[in-house]
């Protein structure tokens, strides 16, 4: 098996992706409780020739039209590990079964457009303490080596 085969470590191990395989998992962390929130970890890629800037204008014009009463509040820089990298943050809400679910994604990307988008997202309104744990979380990042 050749060695430049990209390898996909999760909690429970590790395998290695056949050739051209690309890593769309989604992990969801959850608190058990009502109104705590969760943090989602998914994987993209930006198109061809697309910078950050226009991936997250594309996604939030996706959200906007798909996600029923999709409201943004702030969209700022952000900092990922120990300033590895800069990417955005984007606090909206929006309505899922009537009910409103707040949330914060940071997105960023990691190498060779491959797109790291972290979530925070609660059915309750996000506290200072909730964004603090948010920062903490993203501050703990750091690449497998």
């Amino acid at each position: 098996m050749p060695d430049n085969l990209p390898l996909c470590v999760f909690t429970e191990g590790r395998i290695t992706l056949p050739d051209h395989y690309q890593d769309r998992t989604v992990n969801v962390f959850t608190l058990p409780g009502e109104n705590t929130p969760a943090f989602n970890l998914s994987r993209d890629t930006l198109s061809d020739g697309e910078a950050l800037e226009d991936y997250i204008n594309r996604q939030l014009t996706l959200m906007h039209k798909h996600l029923k009463g999709w409201k943004q509040t702030e969209r700022v820089s952000i900092v990922l590990g120990d300033n590895l990298l800069q990417g955005e943050c984007v606090h909206a809400s929006y309505l899922r079964d009537d009910k409103r679910v707040f949330q914060q994604q940071a997105v960023f990307n990691t190498s060779e457009n491959h797109i790291l988008v972290f979530t925070m997202s609660c059915t309750a309104i996000l506290t200072d303490g909730d964004s603090q744990q948010f920062q903490a979380l993203l501050a703990s990042f750091c690449f497998n080596t």
